[in-house]
């Protein structure tokens, strides 16, 4: 039943290969990449944080790709013969959840708010002095586009334009967990595909076979692999850091969720020799993804049709009302403490110098970036010059593939080129780590 939506094909198509080959391929090009080493000094809640027992985004894109492979074999275990090996299920899933958080920026779902407004904010200045005229109607959705940075849309952009890993086109749909459509309703409201990267989206679902809008089935599974990692571990990192007590945790709980399910699970954490966190983990996990196994399954064929908007943990039962409570408790009593705001405002400080440094970048003519990009620029260039030179080699060569080929969509060149100009820079922003943007931040700003 999965055969249509896990074929052994690549966006550049090799014909020698089979389906667990294809699948293995992709696990080692995924595995060895160079984002996902990145995610080990990249911010998953307390930003710029050196301490290892807390999470990093490696650390926690690890957890939730156990907790995806959980949740895969739970409903292998009862859907004996979905049509594909089961390997391939397994590994596509693992890698689609090593893989959702490659996109995110420095300093977390933070520093995707600062870009987005940073764009908002100065690009309706800065392309009247490139281009020399007024943004028109028609540059509109382009603007929209940029102005909001998605860490999905990155992670897609990422592993397909910028690094080039040729995933099979079952892994691209399996990673892209808001693909966008007609409708506004819950997920499919959110855009999770730049427009730099729909042609290649539609052109996968079209192969596929996916209906316009519709996710892969597989990405319910990561999804809910990602909402039973985080929620715990937010929690967890609170008490390590200090920010939140032992007492104060429990006594949030049981104010927020006064049931017995959630009584019962603290009680049998506090009495095991596992210690609290290992022991209300462990059972509240495995209640979570006999859910998340159980839910799939009951709406499988709606899944397949795309025909599903909820997600897998979404409902009133006990275990998904316990996770909706750790989100409470964090929001609540973590994320508005003064050491997290603090270091937050470090990060929105380092990333909004860095993004109005290069800015002069975006101000340039076309052909006088260009000029300055390939060496060739004039005295008035001293800064433009050093600024390309910091550039990576990886981002520019996507920014010149992207102007070989003319697109239909943009009213002439030159705003196809500012459009691509501009996410060469967030590309290279939002690929630094926590530490690098620091850095370059310091180097800037050394002389102000």
């Amino acid at each position: 039943m999965y055969q249509r939506l896990i074929p052994p094909l690549r966006w550049h198509q090799r014909v020698d290969e089979g389906l667990l080959e294809a699948t293995e391929r992709d696990r080692a090009r995924i595995v060895q990449a160079a984002p996902v080493r990145r995610l080990q000094q990249k911010t998953q809640v307390f930003p710029l944080d050196v301490q290892a027992s807390v999470r990093s985004r490696l650390t926690h894109s690890l957890e939730v790709q156990e907790t995806g492979r959980r949740i895969v074999l739970a409903i292998l275990a009862r859907m004996p013969d979905p049509g594909v090996p089961p390997m391939t299920l397994l590994s596509l899933v693992e890698m689609s959840c090593l893989l959702h958080d490659v996109g995110n920026p420095p300093f977390g779902h933070f520093g995707e708010q600062v870009i987005g407004a940073w764009c908002q904010q100065h690009l309706p200045a800065l392309y009247p002095q490139a281009l020399g005229r007024a943004m028109s109607a028609a540059w509109e959705p382009f603007f929209t586009d940029l102005c909001h940075f998605d860490g999905n849309a990155q992670s897609l952009r990422l592993v397909h334009h910028l690094h080039e890993l040729d995933l099979t086109l079952g892994q691209l749909a399996a990673l892209c967990k808001y693909p966008g459509g007609a409708e506004a309703q819950g997920w499919r409201a959110k855009r999770g595909v730049y427009l730099s990267e729909a042609p290649v989206m539609e052109e996968v679902a079209r192969r596929l076979g996916l209906a316009p809008g519709s996710r892969h089935p597989l990405v319910y599974i990561m999804e809910a692999a990602d909402d039973v990692s985080y929620c715990i571990a937010d929690l967890e990192d609170a008490v390590d850091r200090r920010l939140l007590s032992h007492v104060e945790l429990l006594a949030a709980l049981h104010e927020a969720q006064p049931d017995n399910y959630m009584a019962t699970l603290i009680t049998q954490a506090e009495q095991s020799c596992d210690g609290f966190f290992p022991a209300f983990r462990f059972a509240l996990e495995r209640d979570l993804v006999a859910l998340a196994a159980q839910t799939y399954l009951a709406h499988h064929d709606a899944i397949l049709a795309g025909r599903h908007d909820e997600p897998l943990l979404h409902g009133q039962s006990p275990a998904a009302q316990a996770l909706e409570t750790l989100r409470q408790v964090a929001r609540r009593h973590v994320f508005k403490r003064r050491e997290v705001e603090s270091l937050e405002l470090e990060g929105f400080a380092a990333l909004r110098g860095i993004l109005g440094t290069y800015a002069t970048l975006l101000a340039l003519p076309g052909s006088e970036f260009q000029a300055v990009l390939e060496g060739n620029g004039g005295p008035s260039s001293f800064l433009a010059r050093r600024l390309c030179h910091r550039l990576s080699a990886r981002h520019v060569r996507a920014y010149h593939r992207a102007l070989a080929h003319p697109d239909a969509r943009f009213a002439d060149a030159h705003d196809q080129e500012w459009y691509y100009r501009v996410r060469l820079l967030i590309d290279y922003v939002s690929g630094m780590t926590d530490t690098y943007a620091l850095a370059e931040y310091r180097l800037l700003s050394a002389g102000a």
